[in-house]
């Protein structure tokens, strides 16, 4: 009697498993995303700086007017042109001024960082994680079926969903 109780019970715990399983399986881009930060792919460089400050993040999406996906442009990609900068101007490196000399007059859309992927609303949580562990992404940008960008993934948003499940 004791055993046939012990079954019953084991085979319970099985399947509220399997159910709990089956659940996370189903998650999807939408269930994870969060309002990303745009900017607008002629936006000068100055803009985009304010408004990583002023948004306390580290990428902003860049988009047309009509929302669709154009790049990315983070604070690592700044940076990047920052040390360009230092390196093969002298004066930069002399006087230690003048960072933002030679890409002031460039627009956003010259300074994207391009994605090979992106994702749809519902593409399965599994797909997002390997976007995110094997293409290194900090950021994916969710489009809906205009291709406009809806939301963003991120590891953090991610981590976020998966916590509750």
């Amino acid at each position: 009697m004791k055993q046939t109780n012990f079954l019953k019970e084991q085979r319970k715990q099985d399947a509220d498993y399997m159910y709990e399983f089956s659940k996370i399986r189903k998650l999807i881009a939408k269930n994870a995303m969060i309002k990303p930060v745009f900017v607008y792919e002629n936006d000068d460089p100055n803009k985009i700086i304010k408004k990583l400050k002023r948004e306390d993040t580290n990428v902003c999406i860049v988009i047309t007017k009509d929302k669709k996906f154009v790049g990315e442009i983070s604070d690592e990609d700044l940076i990047k042109l920052f040390l360009h900068q230092e390196k093969y101007e002298p004066l930069t490196r002399i006087l230690n001024v003048g960072y933002k000399r030679e890409f002031l007059y460039k627009k956003a859309k010259e300074l994207i960082n391009k994605h090979k992927s992106t994702a749809n609303l519902d593409t399965p949580i599994n797909k997002l994680i390997e976007l995110v562990y094997k293409e290194g992404f900090h950021y994916i940008p969710i489009l809906n079926e205009d291709k406009k960008v809806v939301g963003v993934v991120t590891p953090s948003s991610i981590l976020n969903l998966l916590e509750k499940y």
